[in-house]
C-alpha cells in the first residue's frame, strides 16, 4: 500500500523569505555565513512542517542548489 502524504502548505511570506534567503546564500562567499543562512532557513521551514519532520542542513543546502 503506497504512503500518501498531505501536501505542505507554506504561507506566502515564508516562501518569499525562503527565496530571499536563497538569493543571500548564493551571493555570500564566506562558507560560515552561508551555513548561518541555511541554518536560519532550516529553522524557519521546520516551524511550518509536521511535528517530527527531519530536515538536515545539507538538505536545505541541496534545495538552494537545485532551485538556483
Amino acid at each position: 500500500m503506497p504512503v500518501t502524504r498531505k501536501p505542505l502548505e507554506i504561507p506566502p511570506e515564508i516562501a518569499r523569505q525562503f527565496a530571499a534567503d536563497m538569493r543571500a546564500y548564493h551571493a555570500e562567499r564566506d562558507g560560515n555565513l552561508r551555513d548561518r543562512i541555511a541554518v536560519g532557513t532550516r529553522h524557519m521551514l521546520l516551524e511550518h512542517m509536521p511535528t517530527g519532520t527531519k530536515l538536515r542542513l545539507n538538505e536545505v543546502k541541496e534545495l538552494f542548489e537545485r532551485m538556483r
